[in-house]
């Protein structure tokens, strides 16, 4: 029995890979004897990057030979796959352990103890499924991303004591003071363990960058399958922000005896998230945001199972594009979540629930409802999730689907009451007060008058929706340009995202944006491409993470500062003129600061006071021209991604 509490066993390297177009496995029982004829393969895997597989929707299979240390008898052993796409079977030397259906984006695990065997080599098999289904979500082929299959994310072995941690369920509030008071935080924690302890005592550490701010040691409640924690009281706390994502930890060891049994550590932010009005405010501030989507899976060789490093590239690009927000169609994993955390994105992460069924029933409540228990119970510690999503493009204009909606926001709030819950609409442009996404915390509206929609009014559709909702922000969930169904390329990309984005400026009731999309991205549906690259073209990037100019332009429009002028050079000194805007975006900026910077050496950097939007700064920087080399300027975010820069001596 190991005294470490919980061990954590990657499972990506060593498994082998065996298609079965045939579907004749179990007949043949492979669980049981093995693969045939497999191929290693590295996890995160898909094979519909794999040549010859590129268009197979189908069974496939795994095996993992799985070593157990005697050490480990007695150990609770559950196996954690982060996804599988998108139905899975597992079983363990031959006996079936577990199953996940209809859902292949959210989180599960297999407990494996009762078929693993210590001492010897154990054979896990799983069999994966991704053609379309009618029982799941998304349905059949109705969905505009890649359906890769296979185990998508990273699996790993977790080893505990018996006596162990199931789920925690964190809900920090934060608790704002009177005029320059720092708010204060309060921390509740509802524990669930796999079984109840006769006497088990629990200690809980609190952390910010790794130093304990508070610890207690209590026991157990005898016998109890649930214990909170809901008497922590911090003072002051650092709110997370997208620009200053300030995070703590929640640590939890169990013991009984001198027995260390689990330890856990969850990472979680204070922070406040509220509708008022038409307004969206963050931290007690009114904020008009600027966003973009990303479409995860688009790169050609990794498809769907993207490791660690083409995650990080992708949301570094939507960094340098200035954009604090985005939306997922589908759920995504914890290592792209914990990067929005600690680096400061806004996310919608949503059921992926894309157009159909149009007018949803019973059946597709009860799935949807599946997945956002599944998506919030492994996610809502994020601090970076402002909203779930219940759905994209359904028949928004149909009182079905508005009842659908407003009955799923009720039960998804009984389950997290901490943040707005939304669905997003392409219809509302049509009867906007009896439209769907009126059930939601925020409008949100994919517009795609001029292309998809035809060619209406843009400001009467603007103005009705605000007359039928003058007291709920409107978001625009997606707009752009979709190539090739709609000519004119990435010029005429560029004009739309300029031409609307000044329209929305002009109302405001608008609280955010999310330009459509980021990358260009592979999908089923696609109307360019064949196999692995069937894609369509949408994006400021390329499917291989290439800009197009439509990315400059982007950056530009979503930058919090502008130079109101061009910087001038005086005897020894800069002088910057900064603006901070005052539409959209418009956030407060805190601890920015610049660089001048000759020949890519830094010769000076200075921080920006505080400004507000609307404000207008002149500084004067120390530092002397010199027309011998390049010399540039660059604005930061306090986290150092770049705002802006200016070639100072052009």
């Amino acid at each position: 029995m190991l005294n470490s509490g919980r061990q954590l066993v990657s499972m990506d390297e060593g498994w082998r890979f065996q298609p079965d177009a045939a579907n004749l496995g179990e007949q043949g029982e492979w669980q049981a004897i093995g693969l045939p004829s497999p191929v290693n393969v590295t996890v995160p895997h898909t094979w519909n990057v794999q040549e010859g597989l590129e268009d197979y929707r189908g069974a496939g299979w795994y095996e993992y030979t799985l070593s157990i240390p005697e050490e480990w008898q007695g150990c609770r052993i559950r196996i954690h796959f982060e996804a599988v796409y998108r139905d899975a079977v597992i079983w363990v030397n031959g006996h079936q352990s577990g199953s996940h259906f209809n859902s292949g984006y959210t989180a599960f695990e297999i407990d494996l103890t009762a078929n693993i065997q210590c001492g010897v080599e154990n054979r896990i098999t799983v069999k994966v499924n991704n053609s379309n289904s009618d029982q799941a979500l998304p349905l059949g082929n109705s969905f505009d991303w890649a359906d890769d299959g296979g185990l998508i994310r990273p699996v790993k072995l977790i080893v505990t004591g018996q006596t162990a941690i199931k789920h925690i369920k964190v809900s920090p509030e934060v608790q704002f003071g009177q005029g320059d008071n720092k708010a204060t935080g309060k921390l509740y924690a509802e524990v669930y363990l796999f079984e109840p302890s006769a006497a088990a005592t629990v200690e809980i550490g609190i952390f910010k960058d790794e130093v304990s701010i508070w610890h207690d040691v209590r026991p157990l409640p005898p016998q109890t399958m649930t214990w909170q924690l809901s008497d922590v009281q911090l003072s002051p706390v650092d709110l997370w922000h997208f620009d200053h994502p300030h995070l703590y930890q929640l640590q939890l060891t169990l013991r009984e005896e001198e027995q260390i049994e689990d330890h856990i550590a969850v990472n979680f932010g204070f922070r406040e998230i509220l509708v008022k009005g038409h307004e969206l405010w963050l931290n007690r501030e009114p904020v008009r945001l600027m966003g973009v989507e990303w479409m995860p899976g688009s790169n050609p060789v990794t498809g769907m199972a993207e490791k660690q490093e083409d995650l990080i590239a992708m949301l570094e690009r939507l960094k340098e594009a200035n954009c604090v927000f985005t939306r997922f169609h589908w759920q995504q994993g914890s290592e792209l979540l914990d990067w929005c955390d600690r680096n400061g994105i806004l996310v919608q992460e949503e059921i992926p629930h894309w157009q159909q069924p149009e007018e949803p029933d019973h059946n597709t409540f009860a799935l949807a409802l599946s997945q956002a228990k599944e998506m919030i119970t492994d996610h809502s510690h994020h601090p970076c999730i402002l909203a779930w999503g219940m759905g994209n493009e359904l028949n928004g204009q149909s009182e079905i689907t508005r009842r659908y909606m407003e009955q799923l926001k009720q039960e998804i709030s009984e389950l997290d009451s901490q943040r707005l819950i939304n669905y997003v609409s392409n219809t509302i442009h049509f009867q906007p007060g009896t439209d769907a996404t009126g059930a939601g915390d925020l409008l949100m509206w994919n517009d795609y008058i001029g292309t998809w929609h035809g060619d209406l009014d843009e400001h009467e559709v603007i103005r009705q929706i605000i007359a039928d909702y003058p007291d709920k922000p409107i978001v625009v969930a997606e707009y752009g340009l979709c190539e090739p169904v709609y000519e004119g390329g990435d010029i005429r990309r560029t004009e739309i995202l300029l031409r609307k984005t000044e329209i929305y400026r002009q109302y405001p009731q608008f609280a955010a944006l999310i330009f459509f999309s980021l990358n260009d991205y592979r999908t089923q549906m696609g109307e360019d491409g064949e196999g692995k690259l069937k894609q369509r073209v949408h994006g400021s990037l390329d499917i291989h993470n290439r800009v197009k100019p439509s990315f400059a332009a982007l950056r530009e429009i979503s930058s919090p500062l502008l130079l109101a002028e061009a910087p001038v050079w005086r005897e020894g000194e800069l002088e910057v003129t900064l603006k901070c805007r005052n539409d959209i975006p418009s956030y407060a900026v805190q601890d920015y600061y610049l660089i001048v910077s000759s020949a890519d050496e830094m010769v000076v950097k200075q921080v920006i006071p505080e400004m507000q939007p609307g404000d207008i700064l002149t500084m004067n920087i120390t530092v002397s021209a010199n027309p011998l080399l390049e010399q540039v300027l660059t604005i930061y975010r306090p986290n150092g991604f770049s705002v802006l820069e200016q070639e100072l001596n052009k």
